[in-house]
């Protein structure tokens, strides 16, 4: 059975300084970045991994004030794992629009590249959302690995650039292809 852990995205408030933003918590603290989460300038990103896309799209579109988004550390051979960006803080252009793009690579167990996966949309041509929420990237990796692919642990690198402010940053996630049982 996979470890299922819950992400409280709630907990984790866009923090609006005159200059810079991050991750804080309920009560304010500055939350340090992570290899999965980070922030530059007004930028926030958090990289998630599910093995229940249905339930966090459902989770994600439900009104509420919090949202809990499954992740997945493990994921059975021909089962499949998602991975989605999380973020606030886009800069826009003259036409109020942002400009959010990504290139993901994918590395399996014995470091060799598994996929490089072509420039996608995080959030492009679209204003901000409202009142700093959190949105989630329009595009996003899904991966099954095969019959006659490698077990072990897979490396998930996006690099997140915006392209109006030239802010970018590099998420790291990880997760772990068994057999099937």
């Amino acid at each position: 059975m996979n470890r299922i852990k819950y992400v409280l995205l709630t907990c984790f408030l866009l923090f609006t300084a005159s200059l810079n933003a991050g991750w804080v918590d309920k009560q304010g603290n500055q939350v340090p970045d992570s290899d999965d989460m980070k922030s530059v300038g007004k930028l926030i990103a958090h990289q998630i991994i599910t093995d229940n896309e249905a339930e966090a799209l459902k989770n994600w579109e439900t009104p509420s004030e919090t949202v809990y988004l499954p992740t997945a550390e493990q994921i059975e051979r021909n089962k499949i794992i998602t991975a989605f960006i999380v973020f606030a803080g886009c800069s826009v252009d003259t036409k109020g629009h942002c400009d959010l793009r990504m290139q993901i690579t994918v590395y399996q167990p014995d470091g060799a590249i598994y996929a490089n996966i072509p420039i996608a949309e995080v959030w492009a041509g679209k204003p901000p959302l409202p009142n700093n929420n959190l949105g989630l990237s329009v595009d996003y990796l899904r991966i099954r690995i095969e019959p006659d692919e490698q077990l072990g642990k897979y490396q998930i690198d996006t690099k997140v650039v915006d392209k109006i402010s030239g802010n970018n940053m590099l998420l790291t996630s990880y997760f772990t292809a068994i057999e099937a049982k």
